[in-house]
């Protein structure tokens, strides 16, 4: 045992006890009497002799009564030379570990453990595995025991792979398995311990920082780390950096790293960034990097196993050597943890922390000052950085880093130590497959088994990396083979053939497989073997193979198909019918008889609705089959009469005959689609509708003879401008088979809507997404329409002062008819202290409107001196057109005012009378107005009335510029002051020593207006004195004699008109009276029957009322006007008489002149109403000439045929041409 093997090299050794043995020494010397005295002792009373056990364990010991029992006693790591590193778990139990690429010794110690004193001979092997499960190494002993002999065995094995793990509790895992087996034969009786299992976890690196490399850190002349230069070896080294991430000047370019030799937590030195007793310094940013120093140009792994680096030619210029930082490949390990110890603190703004940089701004770092760590000195902190998700496809470097601030500062954090664990990924891997497989019991089948057996195996990548693997699986009989191909289904979605490969199996993950067997058609009865194998996907060595027993029994099993495949069946519409092609097969081992038949999944569907056929079109319901018969048959589905939409499963089934006892069955869909038909009737096709704006309803009818309950989206077509529309856009469910609904078609003859006829359509289409759509057509006729709308104005909103001037508002009359159209204005009022007027009209009616249009009438309007209240003004128009055609169409809009003072404003005077005795322009009138509105604020304007008296006895009298106009809030008061100006000249010309005079103050507001008066007194300066006065007495007789002279020259006036009218009454009682004349001035005809001119009744002489002034006509003229004449209609004369002619007949004849005034609506033709201005014919006689009488100008000749039945001549020279156009006319 004294020589040492290489690492990793597998030795098999034998172990045995050389002639140097005590045993053999001591039994050489005895005697054989002595020796067979001894061997009875040790029979009787057992003795360990040379034993290396002091004592056994009482958990693997042996039954008291076993003679030889081999055990595998204790597996021991390392030796003096090396000794295994040792870990502290969290319950202080201590755990050994080794590191990777360091030769470890390992100690197996065998021991027999029998009570036998008799050597027996046993075989022993000391082996290391993988946690995978693979071996890595293997060595062979064997040996002679007696009772209670051990011996212990050693071999040398360097790890080559990583294999360890620290938990978040900290406890310690994982490692390589050394086994211990030991073999004892036949004679050894318990077999329980004869193996020994043991994992020692494996450590990727551990440094214990005791060589480092800096600088002279604090000026003394003496380098702060070891600085011992060895090649190719890990090692650290500090370096000084700039805010900006360049190299620091001398004497920071090493940058404060620098190692104590006191208090450790591992070996004699650790690092720190402050020299002993001392603060760190500030604003520095300096790193201590891992890596190591090399002779050569490139960092290719030099032998330490940490693979290549990455040359840092900075820092190999501060230390003038080759420096290779080293990169963690992290792709190469499935997990890695970082260990290391710490105390002290970083002062508030400085960081101490390590960082795995991977490039291109990746980082990832562990931060000491964010930790929980012992401040105490020398009382270390272990600390354990979990770096498993950190790059996990990259490799990185790893520098600690010294941040500080130019704020305060203290010795910093002390760092020791430099452990990694990790498991690292090895290209071998093993499979733990799994199946359900019935073994040992053999699989059943059947020929064309309709659920042939599958294997179910989920396979599971044991290894550390990603792998494939190639599948397959067959039979022994191999014409199973040639027309049903078995089946594998697993990760790969395009390969399902026997043979497959696999997608990439992720390391530690798992496989679902099925390995599926198809069993042929009339396949025999045997016994055969269904093979499954597992191979690696690269090298195609067999990982698993499974032989699976197989055996066929006689069985009827028959195949019915639909070929070709189609789903649904058929499409069938109600009472139609469609025919599915089958193939029927004799798919078992024996000969058989088949009936054919169906089932129904709709109990709407019966026997009747399916039959069969063969290929020939003859009926079958049986069919008689070898092993192996195909027959091609046609099944003929007819859908009921009455069957809604939907797809129905019918069941087609070959019954065996006994004695087979087994069904063959294919279910088909047959699908029963939508059928469409739905019929619209409304309830009128020809509508004639003027465009008046009332909504006509027409009720539209919707039958549904199709097959399914059914809604519809309903639609119009047709000219938009009718506006038409549907009380519902959609329907409800109709019923099917003669289901009905309804649906409102809305007309709501708009305004304006043109003369002619419209064709309209109403739609409905199908919800279900189809593009059936039914449709009726209606047809509406508009006629020729004459609508009129006059506009409310609501007034309400301002407050009018009775006797104000008159003011205007524009009114709108909107045609809201088909034609152009001219409308006849008038005005009816609430009360006759209402004054109105309408302007821009021709013979009282307004120019035409176009349909659609409007006309803003400008109205004119005024209220009396004591009009109070409400006030309503009515505007009444109608049609001109609607009137032609004997139609009366009107429209009114009622205007509403305020009239008077509303009693939101409050106005008195404050200082009235005042009384004026001498001339000045300073005279202050005050007033005090209130805003009595609850809530809000008036806008108020103050003026003077200057229709006032006073205006004829003073200069002026003006309100203040302040008072004029303001904003005064609700319930407030102001004062409002009026400025007189009085001259000397206006006090002397007073017509009485003293005169009192009225001022008004008007303030008009939003809502109110009110007015209030203030006396003024004025007093003559210089008094007259009573007493006659002969001036003013001569002016008074003058005055006196006129008047008396005046009223002579009226008397004699009367006189002779007297006179003049006494002698013309004989002549005019024949033509005077119009009793039963019944002619009307409402429109442009006449209001008789059939509107022809009535018979000139014979007048009566002494008729009183034919003999008045007005003929007749008195009520027609004592009827109060609707509207005063417009300003441009020349007013009649006042006077009786139009010339000073003596003649006394002209005076009572120019009376029926105002006749046309107030007429409501104009005349189309205004030629007779000039006619009766001029004077009339003065014809003495009591009767007219039939004989061309002498007739005014202007007025017709009387026709050939002569005067109108019961006509004069009187009669003629007023009414004639109105009689001649109405024959026109006619």
């Amino acid at each position: 045992m004294g020589f040492r093997p290489t690492g990793g090299e597998r030795v098999n050794r034998t172990f045995i006890h050389g002639p140097e043995s005590p045993e053999f020494v001591l039994m050489r010397s005895l005697s054989p009497f002595l020796l067979v005295s001894l061997m009875l002792a040790m029979s009787m009373a057992p003795m360990a002799v040379n034993s290396m056990i002091d004592e056994p364990a009482p958990d693997r010991s042996a039954t008291p009564k076993a003679l030889i029992d081999f055990e595998v006693t204790a597996i021991e790591v390392g030796a003096s030379w090396n000794l295994a590193e040792q870990w502290t778990q969290p319950d202080d139990s201590i755990e050994e570990f080794v590191i990777r690429d360091e030769l470890t010794q390992v100690n197996v110690t065998f021991t027999q453990v029998g009570t036998s004193s008799q050597p027996a001979y046993a075989e022993g092997w000391m082996q290391v595995w993988h946690p995978i499960g693979f071996l890595i190494e293997e060595h062979y002993v064997n040996m002679t025991l007696s009772g209670l002999q051990s011996t212990t065995e050693s071999f040398y094995y360097t790890p080559d792979a990583a294999h360890s793990a620290v938990d978040d509790d900290g406890y310690l895992y994982g490692g390589i398995i050394v086994r211990g087996t030991i073999d004892g034969g036949l004679a050894d009786d318990n077999e329980d311990n004869n193996e020994l299992d043991r994992e020692i976890p494996v450590a990727v690196w551990n440094d214990p920082m005791e060589n480092g490399f800096c600088g002279d850190v604090d000026g003394d002349q003496v380098i702060d780390c070891p600085n011992s230069l060895t090649a190719n070896e890990p090692t650290w080294a500090g370096i000084g950096y700039n805010a900006d991430g360049t190299l620091s000047s001398d004497p920071d370019y090493y940058g404060h790293w620098r190692m104590d030799n006191a208090s450790s937590s591992v070996g004699d030195r650790h690092w720190r960034v402050s020299r002993p007793g001392a603060d760190y310094a500030s604003n520095r940013h300096d790193r201590l990097w891992w890596g190591w120093f090399t002779p050569f140009d490139t960092c290719e792994d030099p032998g330490h196993g940490l693979n290549f680096g990455t040359l840092d030619s900075s820092i190999s210029g501060v230390y003038g050597n080759n420096f290779c930082k080293i990169r963690i490949r992290s792709f190469d390990f499935i997990s890695m943890q970082l260990v290391t110890h710490a105390w002290g603190e970083m002062a508030a703004g400085d960081d101490m922390r390590i960082e795995a940089d991977a490039g291109g701004g990746s980082l990832e770092y562990y931060d000491y000052s964010a930790q929980n760590i012992s401040k105490n000195h020398a009382e270390w902190t272990q600390l354990v950085w979990n770096m498993t998700d950190i790059h996990p496809n990259a490799d990185y470097t790893m520098a600690f880093l010294f941040d500080s601030n130019s704020s305060f500062a203290n010795q910093g954090i002390h760092l020791d130590s430099f452990l990694l664990f990790g498991f690292e990924k090895v290209a071998e891997y093993v499979l733990d497959v799994d199946c359900d497989d019935p073994l040992p019991n053999a699989y059943m089948v059947v020929p064309d088994d309709s659920r042939p057996p599958s294997l179910y195996c989920q396979i599971k990548n044991k290894g550390y990396v990603d792998i494939s693997l190639r599948l397959y699986t067959e039979v022994s009989n191999m014409t199973w083979m040639n027309g049903f191909p078995l089946r594998i289904d697993s990760n790969n979605m395009f390969d399902h053939d026997n043979y497959v490969v696999t997608e990439v199996i992720r390391a530690l993950e798992t496989m679902d497989t099925w390995f599926n067997l198809s069993i042929p058609v009339g396949a025999s009865v045997e016994e055969l073997n269904w093979f499954v194998g597992i191979n690696d996907g690269t090298t195609n060595l067999s990982k698993v193979v499974i032989d699976l027993p197989v055996s066929v029994i006689a069985a009827y099993s028959a195949d019915l198909q639909q070929k070709p495949l189609a789903n649904p069946a058929a499409v069938l519409y109600p009472g139609t019918s469609g025919s599915v092609s089958m193939t029927l097969r004799n798919t078992g081992n024996q000969i058989a008889t088949w009936n054919l038949g169906a089932t129904f999944g709709d109990n709407r569907w019966t026997a009747e609705n399916l039959v069969w056929y063969d290929s020939n079109g003859t009926l079958v319901t049986s069919l008689e089959m070898d092993i192996t018969d195909e027959f091609e048959l046609n099944a003929l589905v007819t859908a009921p009469d009455e069957i809604t939409p939907g797809t129905y499963s019918i069941t087609l089934l070959a019954n065996g005959r006994a004695p087979a006892n087994f069904v063959a069955d294919w279910t088909i869909y047959i699908e029963v689609p939508v059928h469409h038909d739905l019929v619209l009737v409304p309830e009128i096709t020809n509508i004639i509708a003027p465009a008046d704006g009332f909504l006509r309803l027409v009720e539209i009818m919707m039958v549904n003879n199709g097959n399914s309950e059914e809604a519809f989206d309903l639609s119009i077509l047709s000219d938009w401008k009718l506006g038409l529309s549907l009380n519902a856009e959609q329907s409800l469910g109709i019923d099917p088979f003669g289901g009905d609904g309804t649906v409102m078609l809305l007309l709501p003859m708009p305004y304006g809507t043109a003369n002619e006829t419209y064709e309209i359509f109403v739609l409905a289409g199908s919800q279900d997404g189809s593009e059936y759509q039914s449709s009726v057509r209606i047809l509406l006729t508009v006629p020729v329409t004459n609508l009129v709308e006059v506009e409310d104005l609501d007034m309400l909103q301002e407050v009018f002062r009775g006797g104000d001037d008159a003011r205007t508002v524009n009114w709108e009359i909107t045609n809201n008819g088909n034609v152009n159209d001219a409308f006849a204005i008038g005005f009816e009022t609430s009360h006759p202290d209402v004054w109105v007027q309408a302007d821009g009209l021709t013979d009282g009616r307004t120019p035409y409107i176009a349909p659609g249009s409007s006309l803003n009438l400008t109205v004119r309007y005024a209220f009396g001196d004591n009009a109070f209240g409400d006030r309503d003004i009515t505007l009444i128009a109608t049609s001109v057109e609607a009137a032609d055609d004997g139609l009366v169409v009107t429209g009114s809009g009622t205007a509403e005012f305020q009239v008077g003072n509303q009693g939101w404003i409050g106005l008195v005077p404050t200082n009235s009378p005042m009384t004026i005795t001498e001339s000045g322009d300073d005279y202050a009138l005050v007033f005090t107005v209130t805003n009595r509105h609850p809530t809000d604020d008036q806008l108020l304007r103050a003026d003077i009335d200057r229709n006032s008296d006073i205006f004829f006895n003073i200069f002026d009298a003006r309100v203040h510029q302040d008072d004029r106009d303001f904003v005064l809030p609700s319930q407030e008061s102001r004062s409002i002051t009026v400025f007189l100006t009085v001259s000397e000249e206006n006090l002397n010309n007073l017509a009485e020593n003293e005169m009192s005079f009225d001022i008004t103050l008007e303030v008009d507001g939003d809502v109110d207006k009110a007015s209030s008066n203030a006396t003024i007194v004025m007093v003559k300066p210089v008094p007259v004195d009573d007493g006659p006065d002969v001036e003013e007495f001569a002016w008074l007789t003058g005055n006196i004699l006129f008047v008396l002279i005046g009223l002579g020259v009226i008397v004699a006036v009367l006189v002779v008109s007297f006179r003049i009218y006494s002698a013309a009454t004989a002549p005019l009682e024949e033509i005077s009276t119009l009793d039963t004349y019944e002619m009307t001035v409402d429109g442009s005809g006449w209001d008789g029957p059939e509107k022809e001119i009535p018979d000139a009744p014979m007048l009566p002489a002494d008729d009183e009322v034919a003999n008045s002034m007005y003929g007749g006509a008195q009520e027609i003229f004592e009827q109060p006007p609707e509207m005063p004449p417009p300003p441009s209609e020349p007013e009649p004369e006042p006077e009786p008489e139009p010339e000073p002619e003596p003649e006394p007949e002209p005076e009572p004849e120019p009376e029926p002149e105002p006749e046309p005034e107030p007429e409501p609506e104009p005349e189309p033709e205004p030629e007779p109403e000039p006619e009766l201005e001029p004077e009339p014919e003065p014809e003495p006689e009591p009767e007219p000439e039939p004989e061309g009488p002498e007739l005014p100008p202007g007025v017709p000749p009387i026709p050939d045929a002569g005067l109108p039945e019961g006509w004069s001549v009187e009669q003629w020279i007023h009414y004639g041409q109105r009689w001649l156009d109405q024959q026109n006319s006619e």
